[in-house]
């Protein structure tokens, strides 16, 4: 099964806890062409896969805690501890409870903020793009963790998943309802965080967010975006 066009589900699962999963960061391949260089501009993460179960981990993306660094993880061994972590705890070696963390991370956009994706515990649904963003929007709490992931589209309670749908290599999301933003650099996280998760997603490399039917850049009154935020795989 392969996820590939959504329409809105919203079930009642979506504000249930999360198993994240980590992987180190990677650095790239030094004997890459410069023309495969330029393809990659903007690349997404591959869509997430069905397991035989038919459960599915979905991608999510989240604000970067700005003391965590690009290319390590946030402990030594990886792991996002505490009570203030999001999601089902995995159960470590040495009995203690942890959450794992971030498969992928953007380039830095807007304000200088940075996402990462981070992955769901399995769960059962045919649509994971919507999955995913519903997650985000039916999110109680605005940050996870410390130091915290954060989730501004939390506060768009009002906001509405009508459909994600992939047509090449870009995926359309169409919204309805309200989004709710404290300032310019918030509108900027709210509309990457969408873009960036439908692309994880969908694997696609390009997107488009509309709100009852206008862009959502233009009703949250940012100027034209620019290329596709680049998502680059953290890999062993």
């Amino acid at each position: 099964m392969t996820p590939t066009r959504s329409s809105r589900s919203r079930n009642p699962w979506v504000a249930a806890g999360l198993g994240l999963t980590v992987l180190l960061a990677g650095c790239g391949d030094s004997s890459e062409t410069e023309q495969e260089q330029t393809e990659d501009t903007g690349s997404s993460i591959p869509q997430p896969e069905y397991d035989a179960d038919d459960s599915v981990r979905l991608p999510l993306a989240m604000i970067s805690p700005a003391e965590q660094s690009q290319d390590a993880p946030l402990e030594e061994d990886g792991s996002l501890e505490g009570s203030g972590a999001p999601g089902s705890p995995v159960e470590e070696s040495n009995g203690q409870q942890a959450h794992e963390i971030e498969i992928a991370r953007t380039e830095a956009f807007g304000c200088g903020d940075t996402l990462s994706v981070i992955q769901t515990v399995p769960m059962v649904t045919e649509d994971p793009a919507v999955a995913a963003l519903e997650y985000l929007i039916s999110d109680e709490l605005y940050s996870h963790g410390s130091p915290a992931f954060g989730n501004p589209l939390s506060a768009s309670d009002e906001l509405r998943v009508d459909s994600v749908e992939l047509e090449g290599d870009t995926v359309t999301v169409q919204l309805s309802g309200e989004t709710v933003t404290r300032s310019e650099c918030e509108s900027w996280q709210i509309l990457t965080q969408i873009e960036t998760t439908a692309r994880a997603a969908t694997g696609a490399t390009g997107s488009e967010v509309l709100l009852e039917g206008q862009p959502l850049a233009e009703v949250l009154g940012l100027g034209p975006t620019q290329s596709p935020v680049e998502i680059r795989e953290i890999i062993d």
